[in-house]
């Protein structure tokens, strides 16, 4: 989830709670705004953040900005490094520049034992040698908003990954991600809004919120066959797990 300093962030979080959404994950995406979600997590109960370098940003990185960054991750409620990863759809930073803050922000990850958000759009193989690369056992992370293949999705779970899914579920042609969604383990799924982006049917074209988390877990437990209350307890569980928190209800 990600959230501006000029947002209405209060009446963010009230709206989602009354829906049942009581925690929340703040994605970072720049050195820039990881002092922002940091502080709103440590103002706000049940706000959470992760710091990273969106791939788009990647041209910003310098080896030197990972002091920072670890600095950041000492704080009680950052639970994760990211989002960090590799986007060749739009190639806002040149490949070469993503794969280098890639590489370094899986490593910090692993050094601070923190859990990882790995953005993976177009860019499987690169994605996955990384990780793969690089990857010790222990490495917690997660493919937010899972665009992928079976078999994509199938190589990610024997690095013992965490598979998530968003607004994409309900979309009408995204047989695709409902075909991966099927391959994944209950103890390796979770949701997510990816907020403000990809709002959910009925709401597609209006900017997404936490508020409307339900309406995507209603759609994985009807892909999965499963009851509304399973899949909130299997995910809630898994998110704790994964990002090493208590809590009843997490939104990304």
């Amino acid at each position: 989830m990600h959230l501006s300093p000029d947002a209405d962030c209060a009446g963010f979080f009230a709206q989602a709670r009354e829906q049942g959404v009581s925690s929340f994950l703040l994605a970072g995406t720049s050195l820039q705004n990881a002092e922002f979600v940091c502080s709103l997590a440590a103002a706000e109960e049940g706000v959470y953040a992760a710091v990273g370098l969106h791939p788009h940003e990647a041209q910003q990185f310098e080896a030197s900005h990972l002091e920072q960054y670890a600095a950041f991750l000492q704080r009680p409620k950052v639970l994760a490094v990211g989002e960090a990863g590799l986007d060749y759809h739009y190639n806002h930073s040149a490949p070469d520049a993503q794969r280098l803050a890639f590489s370094a922000f899986v490593q910090l990850a692993q050094d601070k034992q923190k859990a990882l958000v790995v953005h993976c759009r177009e860019a499987f193989d690169d994605c996955y040698a990384i990780v793969k690369e690089q990857w010790r056992s222990g490495l917690r992370f997660v493919l937010h908003s899972f665009t992928g293949t079976v078999p994509e999705a199938e190589k990610w779970l024997e690095l013992d990954a965490y598979i998530s899914f968003n607004g994409m579920l309900t979309f009408k042609k995204a047989d695709n991600i409902r075909q991966a969604l099927q391959a994944v383990p209950l103890e390796k799924l979770l949701l997510e809004t990816d907020s403000p982006y990809l709002a959910p049917v009925p709401y597609r074209g209006k900017s997404n919120c936490s508020a409307y988390l339900p309406k995507i877990a209603e759609k994985m437990a009807e892909l999965k066959g499963l009851p509304l209350s399973e899949i909130a307890r299997i995910t809630n569980e898994n998110a704790r797990r994964l990002f090493g928190i208590d809590c009843d209800s997490v939104s990304n």
